[in-house]
């Protein structure tokens, strides 16, 4: 699809929206990003320009923790699984017709949504934790190589584990960059990734990062239960408009 100057100023603001989101709340910025940018563009294209800006949120997400060696310890069997699951899905998802993948992305930013809004997972007893985290990740990586938003799984693994606010932010930034990256290293190995795609996704890091530090601004000077309230009933509506496009046409 040929990105026009009118599309990539559109991805601007909406990757400063996501940024924002993402400072503020630590979730939501492929969410956001692919959403939004699925009302303009094919949902793969939006998929394929919001990797490098993911990948480099991320990385700044785990700096500010400071706490990567020690999610890395707790999480590396959930991280093993959902790196593998993304590779494998993401080489099927190359061949889905437009139409399927956006239906999957619709779906998957319902499932997020609904997972974060009304669905508490019971308290994980430590003897489950292994199984649950090969099933999480491998459910994760699903979602993640066909429609590149993972963090459901993540969230309710993260929830059942009753992790605080400091380690869920750091844990799930470190998965989120590992998918990230193996998701971009397997569309361009595959050849999906285009040239163009990378140069504009570079560009889309500036307002997301830009973003973020507002975002960051804005954590301790407004209810985050409010604001989170009201982005996950608009990724509600769009996951199902998206959905329903998908099948009226």
């Amino acid at each position: 699809m040929e990105l026009t100057t009118q599309i990539v100023m559109i991805a601007a603001g909406v990757y400063l929206l996501a940024g924002v989101l993402k400072g503020t709340l630590g979730v939501g910025f492929p969410t956001a990003v692919i959403a939004m940018m699925a009302t303009v563009v094919d949902a793969r294209t939006a998929i394929l320009l919001a990797v490098i800006p993911m990948i480099v949120t991320n990385i700044w997400q785990i700096i500010r923790s400071g706490r990567i060696l020690e999610c890395l310890k707790n999480l590396w069997p959930m991280a093993v699984t959902m790196m593998i699951f993304i590779m494998l899905f993401t080489r099927i998802s190359v061949d889905l017709p437009i139409e399927k993948l956006t239906f999957f992305v619709g779906i998957a930013i319902a499932l997020f949504a609904v997972t974060s809004l009304w669905i508490e997972p019971p308290a994980l007893s430590m003897k489950y934790k292994l199984p649950v985290q090969i099933a999480s990740g491998g459910f994760a990586g699903m979602m993640g190589g066909v429609a590149g938003i993972w963090a459901p799984a993540l969230i309710l693994y993260l929830s059942a584990m009753r992790v605080d606010k400091e380690e869920f932010v750091a844990s799930i930034g470190m998965l989120l960059l590992l998918g990230s990256l193996m998701l971009l290293a397997t569309f361009w190995q595959t050849g999906v990734i285009t040239v163009e795609h990378a140069q504009i996704s570079l560009l889309l890091v500036v307002p997301s990062i830009i973003g973020f530090v507002i975002g960051e601004s804005l954590r301790s000077k407004i209810s985050n239960d409010a604001f989170r309230k009201l982005m996950l009933w608009f990724f509600l509506f769009m996951g199902l408009n998206l959905a329903w496009r998908s099948m009226a046409n």
